[in-house]
């Protein structure tokens, strides 16, 4: 749950970073929001399944698509219990390089 906190701080410390939902378990539901996209939820879609295309085949992690309340998202769960914080780490690391090269 710490690892969630964490990345759930980050996310909202992000300036193109947007969290949809508290966190009170271990999912984190999240979006980039780049400004050239912001208003256009068409292209917020595409882009923010590419970002979770790239991390998926790249094997850092396994990121889920989803809609909520009509915004595509990514939905990042941390629930394994051997997780440590620098994996966390490696897949806030892998969403924001995925988000620049989309």
């Amino acid at each position: 749950l710490a690892n969630a906190q964490w990345l759930k701080e980050q996310v909202d410390a992000a300036a193109e970073w947007e969290r949809l939902a508290p966190v009170p378990l271990q999912t984190v539901c999240l979006r980039h929001v780049p400004p050239r996209l912001a208003g256009d939820e068409t292209a917020l879609t595409r882009h923010n399944l590419e970002v979770a295309r790239r991390v998926n085949e790249s094997g850092t992690a396994y990121l889920t698509p989803s809609v909520l309340k009509g915004r595509q998202m990514i939905r990042v769960s941390i629930g394994a219990e051997p997780t440590e914080r620098r994996h966390v780490e490696a897949v806030w690391a892998a969403l924001q390089e995925a988000a620049r090269a989309s």
